[in-house]
């Protein structure tokens, strides 16, 4: 699933090529998602001029002046692309001459959906050492699965929680009850510094190749990652193990030596 650094890239790329431009036509796909985008949503885009793209935690926001604002999210498996054909293209919109799409295997993404309540991002003023204590300090559910509880901080999944535990040296599976100050002091710093690497680097492309930009270009974290998607720890060299239970529905990595 695109995390935040993943959106991030996207958002830079289309309000530089398409801020101030008018959106001529809009289009769904045959099969669209499977919950279909809604007319007000439609009506809102179509002849609408983009203010801007803005960007909360891991959703698009596409700005049109003077009718609103439409929420995109991508799902598991979106993608969108300047021009560029797949048998997934389940949205589309014209800006100029150009076609901007919106693929998605999976079909779980989402156009014109309700922006849910979301926490603080590791990148806000607001998500201080302070407040992660306080949404830690008395919980038993793993930390890495409230790190990525959107509900309490928005925008970290499973490859950049992975990545901000382990520059942590917490463990994934320890409950957040039982971590210490000082632990949750250099968690608040790595939950901030590993977006903004995510970010800088244009986010993570994988050997699937299921992020590219809107553009076709792929991201650079892939190759500063210590654990996600590694057999040997970028740090020390040891092996990199997996928990017995996976942790928020997703496979947690950790290097048994580096975390505690």
């Amino acid at each position: 699933m695109p995390e935040l650094p993943e959106v991030e890239t996207v958002r830079r790329v289309l309000q530089e090529r398409y801020a101030g431009k008018v959106i001529t036509a809009v289009a769904l796909g045959k099969p669209t998602f499977y919950r279909a985008p809604p007319l007000a949503a439609i009506k809102i885009l179509t002849g609408g001029s983009i203010a801007s793209f803005k960007r909360r935690g891991k959703y698009l926001i596409v700005v049109i002046e003077g009718r609103g604002e439409v929420i995109f999210h991508l799902g598991m498996s979106g993608r969108i692309t300047v021009g560029g054909e797949s048998p997934h293209v389940r949205f589309q919109m014209w800006i100029g001459t150009e076609a901007v799409r919106f693929h998605d295997s999976r079909r779980f993404g989402r156009v014109g959906c309700p922006l849910p309540a979301l926490g603080p991002e590791p990148m806000d003023p607001e998500f201080t050492s302070d407040y992660l204590w306080g949404i830690l300090r008395k919980r038993t559910a793993p930390v890495k699965a409230l790190i990525m509880d959107q509900k309490l901080v928005a925008g970290l999944g499973n490859i950049y929680a992975t990545e901000a535990l382990h520059a942590a040296g917490i463990r994934p599976g320890r409950a957040g009850k039982s971590l210490r100050r000082a632990e949750v002091d250099k968690l608040t710093e790595t939950c901030r510094d590993i977006l903004v690497r995510g970010v800088d680097a244009g986010g993570a492309t994988l050997d699937d190749e299921a992020f590219l930009d809107p553009l076709g270009r792929p991201g650079r974290m892939q190759m500063g990652v210590m654990v996600y998607g590694r057999k040997t720890c970028g740090t020390c060299g040891g092996a990199v193990i997996g928990t017995r239970k996976s942790i928020g529905g997703r496979a947690s990595a950790y290097c048994p030596s580096c975390q505690r």
